[in-house]
């Protein structure tokens, strides 16, 4: 496959944008991937893996030279980089990113940006539960959500180009506004880790050594470092405050049911055929 871009820089060559470069190399050999960072040594990783093609830690001579940057550091980095990029960026450019928030970003990118650039804020929806270049696949986004966040005004040809890009690795491109796609996720992604990392602290007072698969699988995601959470939290507080305080008041509701009704019985159906939909779903 032939992708619409020559030269695609990738600021932050860890699972996400290692994976990355190796699916883009997969997918069209002849693309140049330009891995880069301010770890030499991580970057010699990322290079002798093959999931970029050359390295540097000189950012504004790398940004100069693409036609496509990836910023794919945490949330607090990439709105560090959107002002330190700006006077490097060439004009018709395309910036994306791959942070697990969007609204903030996608602000900011708005104001550090030259008008001659266009950024379209995205966010695969990938990953595993260890990080580093090392654990990266050039497969990791095979069959998943690939959401991309245009701003209104913006034309249809960058877009096009981006949903060309994610469909090249294997991902399926969905289109929606910063604000539904915060406000989304404050429910399928935030919401799990608070719970799980909730229920390992309360549950891990028990005798853990009866817990069986349910309570394991449960708190798997409370092995997440509140270092990569931070500010995705910070920046999607508001969403998140919301979507708890639903969640104490069905929780309220689910504990009255204890005493009978037909609250319950309601309840484990409903979620079963939602789990049984999403399960049918998955490739």
């Amino acid at each position: 496959m032939q992708l619409p871009f020559q030269t695609v820089g990738i600021a932050g060559v860890g699972l996400i944008g290692g994976s990355l470069g190796w699916a883009l190399r997969k997918a069209d050999p002849r693309i140049r991937i330009l891995g880069i960072g301010r770890d030499r040594a991580r970057l010699e990783v990322a290079l002798r893996m093959k999931t970029v093609s050359e390295i540097t830690t000189d950012i504004s001579g790398a940004i100069k030279d693409c036609d496509l940057v990836v910023l794919a550091t945490p949330v607090e980095r990439i709105l560090e980089l959107l002002a330190e990029i700006s006077p490097y960026v060439s004009p018709g450019a395309v910036v994306t990113d791959v942070g697990s928030t969007k609204r903030r970003i996608c602000d900011e990118a708005v104001k550090q940006l030259p008008a001659s650039v266009e950024f379209i804020g995205a966010h695969p929806v990938a990953g595993k539960e260890v990080a580093g270049v090392e654990n990266s696949s050039a497969d990791l986004f095979r069959h998943t959500p690939y959401v991309l966040c245009p701003r209104a005004e913006a034309g249809p040809e960058n877009l096009k180009k981006l949903r060309l890009m994610a469909e090249s690795v294997g991902a399926r491109p969905v289109i929606m506004s910063a604000d539904e796609h915060d406000r989304t996720m404050a429910w399928l992604s935030h919401i799990p880790q608070l719970v799980s990392t909730a229920l390992a602290n309360l549950g891990g007072r028990e005798r853990t050594e009866i817990s069986g698969s349910g309570f394991r699988d449960m708190t798997r995601l409370a092995a997440s470092p509140y270092s990569v959470w931070k500010a995705i939290i910070d920046t999607n507080s508001d969403n998140i405050d919301f979507a708890l305080k639903v969640l104490i008041l069905h929780l309220e509701k689910m504990r009255a049911g204890l005493k009978g009704g037909g609250f319950l019985p309601e309840e484990f159906e409903k979620a079963a055929l939602i789990y049984e939909t999403l399960r049918a779903a998955k490739p």
